[in-house]
């Protein structure tokens, strides 16, 4: 009896263990299935917020290099804001300086042709100035070409106007050359300058040079050196150094 009293306890330790594993076992795997979540979701949440760190930071990085090129791009600017501002004053300067020449250029004609009328107006009081050659200026071009500037002049008493043909020969010895002008008439009051060019023949340098004016009561000859005369100071005058403006298309 007391053998069998002993063994009975011994027979009811894995009757109890039993039962504990097997009603606590969906706890323990709850609790294994939480831990290994936590440990998941702790290392997702800790991941992404060093991503998000490190994003900023290169955000943070980019940033600054635009900003960068767009302060250099602004100074960039300001520099070339700066001078245009400086161009623009200078321009500014020198167009006030024409405008103050040009006016004054014009106040010098006025009283040139003011002073040419009185001198005119003596001239014919004491009888006049029949037509006459006041200059003739010859310009040296590329290709052996030349231009002509004959400036004629006369005071009529009774101001009537002078008209007819010219005509310049170049001489050279015993050989003369007639030189082509597409406009050899004149007609004017009180004076008047023809203007042209011509090709000179290689190999014939003329030692004079004659201009003939006719269609008046008497024929006006005078006779010029070629090598004669100083260098013409104020050139203007040509027809080479006035420039040509080409006509707007329609």
């Amino acid at each position: 009896m007391l053998d069998t009293e002993l063994d009975t306890p011994s027979q009811q330790s894995p009757l109890s263990k039993k039962p504990f594993l097997k009603g606590n076992l969906p706890l323990a795997i709850g609790a294994a299935i939480l831990v290994v979540g936590s440990g998941f979701l702790g290392y997702s949440i800790g991941h992404r917020q060093g991503l998000t760190i490190v994003g900023f930071e290169a955000d943070a990085e980019q940033l600054v290099e635009v900003v960068q090129k767009q302060k250099s791009s602004l100074e960039t600017l300001n520099k070339g804001l700066n001078l245009a501002v400086q161009e623009r004053d200078v321009a500014v300067s020198n167009s006030n300086d024409l405008f103050a020449a040009l006016n004054q250029a014009h106040v010098d004609k006025t009283q040139s042709e003011g002073l040419g009328a009185i001198y005119r107006e003596v001239l014919r009081q004491r009888g006049g100035l029949s037509l006459t050659i006041q200059n003739i200026g010859i310009k040296p071009l590329p290709d052996n070409a030349y231009e002509y500037e004959l400036d004629l002049v006369q005071v009529s008493p009774n101001k009537r106007s002078a008209s007819g043909s010219v005509e310049l020969r170049l001489i050279q010895g015993t050989e003369v050359l007639v030189v082509p002008m597409d406009d050899k008439n004149f007609n004017f009051q009180d004076s008047e300058r023809l203007t042209g060019r011509w090709t000179m023949p290689k190999g014939f340098t003329p030692q004079f040079i004659e201009v003939h004016l006719t269609g008046t009561s008497t024929p006006v000859i005078k006779r010029f050196s070629w090598g004669r005369g100083k260098p013409i100071e104020s050139q203007s005058a040509f027809i080479s150094d006035i420039p040509q403006a080409e006509a707007n298309a329609k």
